[in-house]
Formats: C-alpha cells, structure tokens, sequence
C-alpha cells in the first residue's frame, strides 16, 4: 500500500532538508539530569520578552557563555522566592 506525499500545511513551503555535510550532531533531548522538574507556561508581554532577549544577549557578549529565557527565568523566580522567604521570616519573629 502506497502513503502520499504529505502536502504542506497551508501553502507554506517545507524547510529544506540539510546535507550531509552540514548536519550537526544532536544536543541531548528530555528532561534535564538532576531535581525532578516540571514544565510551566506563562504568559508573557512582548515588552517584558524584549527585554529578557537583550539582557541574555548583552550577558552573552559580557561573560562569552550561552544563556536561554528558562535558565534566567528560573533563576529570577529562585532569587526571588528566597528573598520573600526571607523577609517573612524577619517579620514573623
């Protein structure tokens, strides 16, 4: 029995398939190695994201290592649950 082609979802062309010689080898895909983790989704506005994109970039270019919006996000939260930890902690005693 004989499939066919699978057409392109709403005119767009398909991505063009890389050569051999310019594949790359695959970074590891999955949860990462460590605490067990979960994935959150969280709206963001656009002026927000555009901010967090320059400030990885202007990182990027300070320190020379690669940074992506879920390590900063993540964090930011850290840094700012333990400070709120923190501070209840001081008024509750």
């Amino acid at each position: 029995m004989t499939r066919k082609p699978r057409r392109s979802v709403g005119g767009l062309p398909e991505p063009a398939q890389p050569s051999g010689d310019t594949i790359t080898a695959k970074q590891p895909a999955g949860r990462p190695k460590g605490v067990p983790s979960t994935i959150v989704n969280v709206r963001l506005p656009l002026p927000l994201v555009a901010e967090l994109d320059r400030y990885l970039d202007r990182l990027e270019r300070q320190t020379g290592l690669k940074a992506n919006r879920g390590m900063i996000a993540r964090r930011a939260l850290e840094l700012f649950l333990a400070s709120h930890a923190s501070a209840g902690a001081t008024r509750e005693g």
